[in-house]
């Protein structure tokens, strides 16, 4: 058993330290010079930058934009708003009671993640869905949803997740499993309240009604991955938008342009020139199984073999000019 001090120990003890007499552990003092930075443990690192991120979050939303519109057979625009980190707690105080909490696991990756669909989209979708014109005449607060909302719900989130699995599929290819939908955000503590999480908001239009959708992924879900979401990104890559390309591709396939056979040259002094007559021959610098030169608005792009066609002067290509 331990020795314990008596009390005129303690007040010797006590007494000593004060005079000095005693020597006691020096605290840790910082070198000179030493470079030292104030740290809050308990405020988010708005620094976290995950650029290829941005790459996800453009094809996301152009894919969802074409899904979305095939779905409801109506002209519908999803554009990319923001990317935020913050704090757990401080998304689920931003969301509003009652609310369309979905909750998707993104395999490899462990852990969840939370898809949240704004209420004004939600009964929209419901109202087109079963053949109305979109005009929200429910009362949106103070209740949740019907057995008939929530399988609507259902739908309309495993479409998301299905275009948020492949705008991945070029970094790291993940399926985004559906686990289960809540109203209340008590209920959907996927991390700890202090933990870092990304918030990626999505704005959706639809004739007069727009709403909010938004992604929730915590932090630490994407630390296997943070250096390939770190990585410089291919700007090109992002300008791809498969949409308008096929629109602006069937617009130019219906451009008329000119094109032009060389059969040949020849060249005449001004006496010559003057003298020619009906009858004359020019003898060209092409015999007749030459390739001759075919110009698209002027530029050489073919070469091809005169001849006739249905009794129509043609010509068969026969060599494509290099397109570079």
């Amino acid at each position: 058993m331990s020795q314990i001090l008596s009390q005129e120990e303690v007040d010797a003890l006590l007494k000593g330290i004060s005079g000095g007499e005693v020597e006691t552990e020096q605290g840790l003092v910082p070198e000179e010079g030493a470079d030292t930075v104030a740290y809050d443990l308990t405020k988010s690192d708005k620094a976290v930058k995950l650029p290829k991120l941005v790459v996800i979050t453009d094809k996301f939303s152009r894919s969802y934009r074409i899904t979305l519109s095939n779905t409801i057979r109506k002209l519908a625009e999803v554009s990319f708003e923001s990317t935020d980190v913050k704090r757990f707690d401080e998304f689920l105080r931003e969301i509003p009671v009652p609310a369309n909490i979905n909750i998707f696991g993104m395999e490899p990756l462990r852990g969840l993640n939370i898809l949240l669909i704004d209420s004004v989209l939600v009964f929209y979708f419901v109202d087109v869905l079963f053949g109305g014109g979109g005009s929200i005449k429910a009362k949106i607060e103070g209740r949740e949803f019907t057995s008939i909302e929530n399988t609507v719900i259902r739908k309309i989130s495993r479409g998301i997740l299905d275009e948020w699995s492949k705008a991945w599929e070029s970094f790291v290819p993940v399926k985004s499993d559906y686990q289960r939908s809540e109203v209340n955000p008590q209920f959907a503590m996927i991390v700890p309240p202090n933990e870092l999480v990304i918030t990626i908001t999505f704005s959706v239009e639809i004739e007069n009604v727009s709403g909010i959708i938004t992604i929730c992924v915590p932090f630490s879900n994407l630390e296997p991955i943070k250096d390939k979401l770190m990585g410089d990104f291919d700007v090109e890559e992002i300008n791809k938008d498969p949409f308008w390309n096929k629109a602006i591709k069937s617009l130019i396939n219906d451009v008329p342009v000119d094109m032009q056979v060389e059969l040949g040259k020849a060249q005449l002094t001004a006496n010559e020139l003057i003298n020619l007559a009906v009858g004359d021959v020019i003898p060209l610098n092409k015999y007749i199984e030459d390739e001759l030169d075919l110009r698209v608005e002027g530029v050489k792009k073919f070469s091809g073999l005169p001849g006739t066609y249905h009794g129509n002067n043609a010509i068969q290509i026969s060599k494509l000019e290099d397109r570079r």
